[in-house]
């Protein structure tokens, strides 16, 4: 490992500086002592309603790994790493993956250990075939392309039965689409970053495989804004 990381591929430099760039601009990019805090942050803190609801997500994805008998984790776009730490108590051991640097050696400055790995991938076809109980996109699948190749890869991954788990992004309907893509484009704009809207992909439920189940729905779109849960499904694919 280099800093903590191990590289089974050079990084995806481009994409990283998009990346880090426009998660500066909105306030999400933090030091060591903030990011070993997470999911708790302070009340006044831009995004702490945001943080509310991703916390709720945290708790019931780790009351349901708890049910488990200690699996092998895969988390993809594990990013600083604060939701893989959450759940390594629950794992025999659990590999976090990104294409980025600063944030894979700040989780492994934060949160590496024996049982918790963090390795730098561009390209899902390195990793070992049939070696995961359960592999975790939380906040990430909108990054991936979801082409048929793509779950296809995931499966490979997974042990016979293993799980794919989709949490805290969106998934659109076919005929909103369009009109998130748009609405997306001029954000990026805004924040005069258009090269983000090329790493940025729009989930369809018609985009998933046909072996899904939704675990987790938000309240309608009038109520949730009052809670503090996620306005996100939570989807499991099952191999």
């Amino acid at each position: 490992p280099q800093q903590g990381v191990y590289y089974l591929t050079p990084p995806k430099t481009a994409f990283e500086e998009v990346y880090i760039r426009l998660r500066t601009k909105e306030q999400r990019v933090h030091n060591d002592d903030f990011v070993q805090q997470l999911p708790l942050v302070p009340k006044l803190h831009p995004h702490a309603r945001e943080w509310k609801m991703r916390r709720k997500t945290q708790e019931r994805f780790c009351t349901f790994l708890a049910s488990k008998k200690q699996p092998l984790i895969l988390d993809i776009g594990c990013g600083n790493g604060w939701f893989t730490a959450k759940m390594a108590p629950y794992a025999s051991g659990i590999t976090g993956v990104d294409v980025g640097t600063e944030e894979l050696e700040q989780a492994a400055r934060c949160f590496g250990s024996e049982s918790v790995r963090f390795v730098c991938c561009t390209d899902l076809n390195l990793l070992p075939e049939a070696q995961f109980d359960i592999i975790t996109f939380n906040a990430s699948i909108q990054y991936f392309e979801p082409t048929t190749a793509f779950w296809e890869n995931l499966f490979r991954l997974l042990k016979p039965g293993g799980e794919i788990h989709l949490l805290d992004s969106p998934i659109y309907e076919p005929a909103d689409q369009h009109a998130a893509k748009e609405r997306s484009a001029h954000y990026f704009n805004q924040q005069q970053e258009s090269a983000a809207e090329g790493y940025y992909f729009h989930l369809t439920w018609n985009n998933l495989p046909a072996n899904y189940q939704v675990c987790y729905q938000s309240a309608n779109r009038i109520l949730r804004f009052f809670k503090t849960d996620s306005p996100f499904p939570w989807v499991v694919i099952t191999k």
